[in-house]
Formats: C-alpha cells, structure tokens, sequence
C-alpha cells in the first residue's frame, strides 16, 4: 500500500495518511524512520502488520489508562481512540482485551448509571443519557425494565429540597415548577402526585 502523505501532529508524532481523507494512524518520528516510511513509499503487508501490533498494545494501554480515571462505556472508549488516530483493527484488539478481562461492561455500565442518577433524573432523562453514551438498545430497556425507580418519590424529594414547603406557592408559582419538571422528561401523572403530596 502506498503512503499518500505524512503530516506534523503534535509532540513529535506523525499523522499517515494511506489515502485522501482520515489517516490511517499516527506514529512519533522516530517510529518512521524504524519502518522506513515515507510519502509516495510502500508499506508491505508485514511492515503493516508490525505497525499494527505496535499500535494494538498502545491503544490497550491507552484504554486501561482511561478507564483507571473513570467507567466508561465501549462507544466511549472507541470515540476516544479514533479521535487519537488508531486504526479500526488496534481498537477493535483493545477493546475485545478490555471486554474479555471486563474492564468495559456496558450492562454493568448502565446498571450503575441508572441506580446513581434514580434520585435526579427521570427514567427518560437516564434513558437518553445511557443512549448518548453508546449503549445499546437492547440493553438500556432491559436495565430500565428491572430498576425499580419511583419517579413520583424522586419528585417529592427533589421539591422538597429545593423548594420546601410549597403549599403557600401560588397557582402560577406551582405551575412553574410543574413545568420544569415535566420539561426534565418526568411524566405528568408522576409530577402531580408528588407535587400533591408536597403540598
């Protein structure tokens, strides 16, 4: 394969470009000079291969670095990688190693998600964050399916921390934090009897 171009990155890395568009992966100079590239340069299959297992073993440490900060899910991760320009086949290697060794759990992601923000956000709310986060369909509805949350206590308790004793609000001030509360995805049913009940 021939190498289209080389480009300066950032702390004396390369970004290599095998075609027009992306780079293909991102290597410090002096890497270049141990695999003899260059632009308008061939990469054999086994000069290719060897880049590949040098950048399999980065993206790995770079995982367990990241995921030693905080849980992440695998989309995360993934994000993470490609922004840093390893080649699909470095990540999909670090993020089958991290998944095997269960380093990367997307249920056990979700699950402790959800339980965490059950006293803040509303199932919708939880739901579209663990979606923005990568994870999958399939998993969000079965996690939501078998957490127990009561979206009309979390309500009571989030009035009641904010706001108190509600019951001498006027008509417009209770309609107020209704609203604000229905904007934040919590179902009407769910707001009105807890705001009931605060009262």
């Amino acid at each position: 394969m021939e190498i289209y171009k080389i480009e300066d990155y950032k702390k004396n890395r390369k970004l290599v470009y095998l075609k027009e568009g992306t780079p293909a992966f991102c290597l410090y100079s002096r890497e270049l000079k141990q695999f003899g590239l260059e632009e308008g340069g061939q990469i054999d299959q086994h000069t290719y291969e060897e880049i590949i297992t040098l950048l399999s073993k980065r993206a790995k440490e770079r995982c367990l670095y990241l995921l030693d900060d905080m849980a992440r899910t695998e989309y995360q991760i993934r994000t993470k990688l490609k922004d840093a320009f390893y080649p699909d086949e470095a990540i999909d290697s670090a993020l089958s190693y991290c998944i095997e060794k269960r380093y990367i759990d997307d249920r056990d992601y979700a699950e402790r998600y959800a339980a965490s923000k059950s006293k803040a956000y509303s199932r919708r709310m939880i739901e579209q964050k663990l979606y923005e986060k990568g994870i999958s369909r399939d998993i969000i509805d079965d996690v939501m399916c078998q957490s127990d949350i009561d979206e009309a206590e979390t309500v009571r308790e989030l009035i009641q921390k904010k706001y108190g004793d509600v019951s001498g609000y006027s008509y417009e001030e209770k309609q107020k934090i209704i609203k604000k509360f229905l904007t934040k995805g919590f179902p009407y049913e769910s707001v009105k009897q807890a705001f009931t009940f605060s009262q």
